[in-house]
C-alpha cells in the first residue's frame, strides 16, 4: 500500500455509495478463503488447547501463588478495552454530529461486538470449571447461592453482559435500512428465492424506507446513542474498579477509573486503523473510507495519547506524594525491578510513537497509520499484562513477592484468541454491510443534487393487476430529496393528508413538511430506563436481605455499590424498551412490504405515496409533474 497523501474524497451519488459496499460482499476470492481456513484452523487450535486445560487442570497455566491472575485476565481487559471505540465512534461521535464518523462506524461497531465476545471468553477460561459460571446469575436456588452485588467482579458481570447486549442491538439496529438495500439488490439480481435474497429479507424486518418508519428510526437510534454514550465510561471503569478496590500496591488508587477509559479509547482506535487500513484496500472503498477519515481517527488518538501519557507521569508522582512507603517501594520496583523492561516499553508504544500523528503528513500516511496501531496495539497489551501482575508479584510482604511467567498453554490462547476476534470479522466483512450507507448517502447528498438532470417526461403508468375498482392513490418517483420536498408542500397546500414517503436516507424536512412529532419511542425509553433503575436496586437489596450477612456489624444492604447495578439496570432496560418501541411504531417485524413498493428506493430513488379518491387524481398527478416528478404510477 503505497503512502497516499492526497485528498482522496469523490463526489458520490446515493447510487455509486451503494455499489461500492455492496460489490465487497460478493463472492469471496482465493485469498479470502485461504484466510478463513487459517483462521478456522487457530480458532479449533483454540478450543483443543483450552479442552487441554480443562481436562487436565489450571496447572498447566503459570498462574499460582503469589499471582493468582495472569495473562487471561489482563486479555480480558485488553479484549474490553477494544471494544470501546465502536462505541465511541458511533455514540457520542453520532451526538455530537461528527461527520467523518459515516464511513467508519460500521466496522467499528462490529469491532466492538467482537471483541465482547473475545473478552468474555477469558472470565470462563481463568475460572477453569467454566460449567459452574452460572453462580453467580442471581436466579432462586435450593442452595440459597446468591451473589455478592457489593463485589467488583459482580459489577464487572452486570457492566459487561450490558455492554454486549446494548452494543449488539445498537450495531444491528444501525444496519436495518442496508440490510433492506441488500435484500433489494439480491432480488433484483437473483429473485427472491435466493438464498441470500430470503437471509437479508428477513434480517430487514420488512424495512420499505418509509417515512413514518425514518421518523421512528431516528428517534430510536439517537436513544440509542444517549443510553450507550455513559456506558462507554461506566464499563471501562467498572472493570478498573476490579483493580482499584483491592489494597494491593499500584492498584489501590482513584486515577485507575479515568486512566482505563483512556486506554481502552487509545487502544480501539488504533485496533480501528489496524483492521480498516487493509479492509480498505481489499475491499476497494477507497471512494468511500478516505484518507480524511483516517486523519479524524489519528487526531482523536492524540488526544487519548496525550490522557494516557499523563496518567503514566502521574502515578509514580502520586506514589511519592501520598507518603505511602508500601506505594513508593512498588514504583521503585516497577521502574528497576524484573518488570522494568515491560515499564519502560510503555512510554514509547503508547505515547512517544503516536505524539508521530502530531504532523499531518504522517495522518495521512497509510502504512505510518498501519504500524503505528500495531505498536499501539502491543503496548495496550503489555500495558495490561504489567497491570495484572505487576501488583500481585509484588505486593507488601517481601517473603511473598514472586515471578510469573505465561506457559504455552497460555500464550497459544492469548495468539488464538486475535485469530478468534479476526475470524469473526471477516466474516462480518463478506456477509453485511462494512460501511454505514444511509449515513454516507446522507452526505453525499449535495453532490447527488447538483449531478441531476432535469425533469424528465412523465409518463403514467398502471400497475399490474389493475382491475375495474377506483384507485387508491398516486405514487410519485423523483430523482433528487428536494423535489420530494417540493411535492409534499404542493400536496398538502392542496388538501391532501394521506401522504407516504419512500427515500434510502432520512428527510427531517420532509416530516416537518408533513408535521410529524417525534412520535412515542422515547415513552418506551423513559418507562424501560426507570424500570431498570428500581429493578437494579431491588435486586440489590433483595438479594443483600436473603443472603443476610452482617460483617462487622454492618448492615447488608450497601447502597453506593448498589448504583453500579442499578445504572447497568437502567441502561439495559432502557435499549431494550427503546427497541420494542422502534419495532411496534415502525411496523418492524413483518417480511411483508406495500404492494406499490419499488426497488429503487433503497437504491437512489424517492418515492411519495398519496391516497385521493379518482376526482383528486388529476390535480394530484400534475402537482407531481411539476414538482419533477421521474414517473408516476397508478395504484390499485
Amino acid at each position: 500500500m503505497a503512502p497516499e497523501n492526497q485528498t482522496t474524497e469523490t463526489a458520490l451519488t446515493y447510487a455509486e455509495v451503494g455499489d461500492d459496499v455492496m460489490r465487497a460482499m460478493g463472492p469471496p476470492g482465493l485469498r479470502y478463503s485461504v484466510a478463513m481456513f487459517m483462521l478456522a484452523a487457530a480458532v479449533a487450535t483454540f478450543f483443543l488447547v483450552w479442552n487441554h486445560q480443562i481436562q487436565t487442570g489450571m496447572g498447566v497455566a503459570g498462574i499460582s501463588h503469589p499471582v493468582g491472575w495472569g495473562v487471561y485476565i489482563g486479555n480480558f481487559v485488553f479484549w474490553v478495552g477494544i471494544a470501546h471505540s465502536g462505541t465511541l465512534i458511533s455514540a457520542i461521535l453520532h451526538l455530537v454530529r461528527a461527520r467523518w464518523r459515516d464511513s467508519v462506524a460500521r466496522s467499528a461497531e462490529a469491532m466492538t461486538v467482537f471483541a465482547v465476545l473475545t473478552a468474555g471468553l477469558f472470565p470462563l477460561i481463568h475460572l477453569g470449571r467454566f460449567w459452574v459460571f452460572y453462580f453467580i446469575i442471581p436466579y432462586p436456588s435450593e442452595r440459597q447461592l446468591w451473589p455478592n452485588f457489593t463485589s467488583p467482579l459482580v459489577w464487572d458481570v452486570c457492566a459487561v453482559g450490558t455492554y454486549l447486549t446494548v452494543s449488539t442491538i445498537f450495531f444491528y439496529v444501525g444496519m436495518i435500512p442496508d440490510l433492506a438495500a441488500a435484500r433489494d439488490r439480491y432480488e433484483a439480481a437473483f429473485g427472491p428465492d435466493h438464498d441470500r435474497s430470503r437471509f437479508y429479507r428477513r434480517l430487514a424486518l420488512g424495512w420499505s424506507g418509509a417515512g413514518s418508519q425514518w421518523r421512528h428510526y431516528g428517534r430510536a437510534y439517537l436513544f440509542f446513542a444517549a443510553l450507550a454514550t455513559p456506558l462507554v465510561v461506566s464499563v471501562h471503569s467498572v472493570v478498573s474498579w476490579d483493580f482499584a478496590m483491592g489494597i494491593l500496591p499500584g492498584w489501590h488508587s482513584t486515577i485507575f477509573a479515568p486512566y482505563f477509559v483512556a486506554g481502552a479509547i487509545h487502544s480501539g482506535l488504533a485496533m480501528v486503523l489496524t483492521l480498516m487500513i487493509p479492509m480498505r484496500y481489499l475491499l476497494r472503498l477507497e471512494r468511500v473510507i478516505t484518507l480524511d477519515h483516517f486523519e479524524a481517527v489519528a487526531k482523536t488518538i492524540l488526544v487519548t495519547t496525550l490522557i494516557v501519557g499523563y496518567a503514566y507521569v502521574v502515578e509514580p508522582f502520586i506514589a511519592w506524594y501520598s507518603g505511602d512507603r508500601f506505594e513508593q517501594q512498588f514504583a521503585y520496583w516497577r521502574a528497576t525491578g524484573s518488570m522494568a523492561w515491560a515499564y519502560w516499553a510503555l512510554f514509547p508504544l503508547n505515547v512517544f510513537f503516536p505524539l508521530v500523528f502530531l504532523w499531518r503528513r504522517a495522518r495521512r500516511n497509510l502504512p505510518a497509520l498501519f504500524a503505528i496501531s500495531i505498536l499501539i496495539n502491543i503496548g495496550m497489551w503489555l500495558e495490561r499484562y504489567f497491570i495484572v501482575v505487576g501488583s500481585t508479584s509484588h505486593d507488601f510482604l517481601p517473603h511473598n513477592w514472586g515471578t510469573y511467567a505465561p506457559t504455552w498453554v497460555e500464550l497459544t490462547i492469548t495468539c488464538a484468541a486475535f485469530a478468534f476476534f479476526l475470524f469473526w470479522f471477516l466474516m462480518f466483512a463478506k456477509v453485511l454491510p462494512t460501511v454505514a450507507i444511509s449515513e454516507v448517502r446522507e452526505a453525499a447528498g449535495r453532490a447527488a443534487q447538483a449531478g441531476a438532470a432535469g425533469a424528465e417526461r412523465v409518463p403514467v403508468l398502471r400497475r399490474e393487476g389493475a382491475g375495474t375498482a377506483p384507485p387508491r392513490g398516486l405514487l410519485g418517483i423523483f430523482r433528487q430529496p428536494t423535489e420530494l420536498v417540493k411535492t409534499l408542500r404542493a400536496l398538502r397546500a392542496a388538501g391532501h393528508a394521506r401522504i407516504e414517503t419512500f427515500s434510502p436516507i432520512k428527510l427531517p424536512e420532509a416530516d416537518r413538511v408533513l408535521g410529524r412529532s417525534p412520535g412515542p419511542v422515547r415513552i418506551w425509553t423513559l418507562c424501560g430506563a426507570v424500570s431498570g433503575f428500581v429493578g437494579g436496586f431491588a435486586l440489590a437489596i433483595g438479594t443483600a436481605l436473603m443472603n443476610g450477612s452482617i460483617v462487622g456489624a454492618k448492615h447488608p444492604v450497601s447502597i453506593i455499590p448498589y448504583c453500579v447495578v442499578a445504572f447497568e439496570g437502567t441502561v439495559l432496560l432502557g435499549a431494550l424498551a427503546n427497541l420494542t418501541g422502534l419495532v411496534v411504531h415502525a411496523r418492524l417485524g413483518s417480511p411483508r412490504l406495500p404492494g406499490y413498493y419499488d426497488r429503487r428506493f433503497s437504491r437512489d430513488r424517492f418515492g411519495v405515496f398519496v391516497a385521493c379518491p379518482p376526482d383528486q387524481a388529476d390535480a394530484a398527478q400534475g402537482l407531481m409533474r411539476t414538482s419533477g416528478a421521474e414517473e408516476i404510477h397508478v395504484v390499485w
